[in-house]
């Protein structure tokens, strides 16, 4: 079983799904669940795939007592592993999957800090994870130093991109700039991330201001939903910024929208290792981001990125500003980032996760 948050697909839910459809793929008997049903695109894309079952407990906030629903498929399919993707997938396993199940889990921990709260009861249930896998080695330092998850549990696997789709956009770039209503000489920054309090998107909104008024021809472009979506597209109007704004909500056709970009901007507050930014660098599109945990693991500034203090909306737009003015520069970075990517293939990420798989569970049996 392969158990994530929520049924989006983008980012490290679209991930832990590509691990559940390369494990189907070779053999094991693979059931996907998430808590929430998110805008149950997730779901809606796996559910098709031949002897691939997905669920959801369609917990929200109002309803936390949903993920006992888990007990009876627990009971009825008797999963051999979990694998549990953050930090409340993997509480539930632990507590009702292995503690009254006996079931083993991987905790997957996609973050390199987290409140006391979460600490606390990270260390009660150390016990109930055979494996704590960490996304990026600045995790795996707060895993290790501050969870005090013992090496022998504690493993790296870094998220992966499929570059053969990434750099293989089905639109060309000034049809698709044209579908968005953009022209050759609008100044594309875009963004692919769910509407969260960690992704700080005000900053992102306020630093496109100060931007656009001096650079009238820049446009941005959001991508993606969540909880806080009307919360800023509210902000973008209170700003003047609608006319300049576009939210396209959840997109499947990602590799499209990355070449209709000029450069891709990433403002969270902290991060675990950003599969947005890992795309963006593999379709050379130039990244401004914030020095926030995570991002820093795989951002140089004025080596393959320029990175600027987290929140700080004038260092943000002078960052894109200097992407605009000098191409020259524009080119330099994406180029280094490109070839610093190559290391982060989705084939060696599914691979990793396929040796942990047999290393607990075994090979999945023939004719399965």
């Amino acid at each position: 079983m392969v158990l994530a948050t929520e049924g989006v697909w983008c980012g490290a839910p679209d991930l832990h799904a590509q691990v559940s459809v390369h494990l189907n793929r070779i053999g094991y008997r693979v059931i996907h669940g998430v808590l929430a049903d998110g805008d149950g695109t997730l779901l809606s894309n796996i559910s098709g795939i031949e002897s691939l079952e997905a669920f959801s407990l369609r917990i929200t906030k109002g309803t936390p007592w949903r993920a006992f629903d888990i007990l009876p498929i627990l009971d009825e399919e008797k999963p051999g592993l979990i694998i549990a993707n953050l930090f409340h997938s993997y509480m539930l396993a632990r507590l009702l999957g292995r503690m009254l199940h006996r079931i083993p889990v991987v905790s997957v921990l996609h973050s390199s800090e987290q409140g006391i709260a979460r600490t606390i009861l990270e260390r009660m249930t150390l016990g109930f994870t055979e494996y704590f896998v960490a996304v990026s080695e600045e995790g795996a330092k707060y895993a290790r130093e501050t969870i005090k998850v013992p090496d022998r549990k504690l493993k790296v696997i870094s998220p992966g991109v499929d570059f053969e789709r990434i750099v293989n956009p089905s639109m060309p770039r000034e049809a698709m700039r044209r579908s968005l209503g953009y022209s050759e000489s609008d100044f594309v920054i875009g963004c692919v991330a769910r509407f969260h309090p960690v992704k700080d998107h005000p900053t992102l909104l306020r630093a496109f201001k100060l931007l656009n008024e001096r650079r009238p021809e820049a446009r941005l472009l959001l991508v993606g939903g969540g909880e806080d979506f009307n919360k800023i597209s509210a902000l973008a109007e209170t700003l003047g910024l609608l006319g300049k704004v576009r939210f396209t909500g959840y997109r499947r056709d990602v590799p499209d929208l990355y070449n209709a970009m000029d450069a891709y901007c990433l403002t969270s507050k902290r991060e675990g290792m950003p599969q947005v930014i890992l795309e963006a660098m593999a379709a050379g599109v130039p990244v401004v981001a914030t020095e926030a945990p995570g991002i820093i693991s795989i951002l140089r500034h004025e080596a393959n990125s320029l990175l600027a203090p987290i929140g700080d909306a004038e260092s943000i737009a002078g960052a894109l500003e200097a992407i605009a003015a000098q191409p020259g520069l524009a080119a330099t970075i994406a180029c280094a980032a490109r070839k610093d990517v190559e290391r982060h293939s989705l084939a060696f990420y599914l691979e990793q996760y396929q040796e942990l798989v047999e290393s607990i569970i075994g090979p999945p049996l023939s004719g399965d």
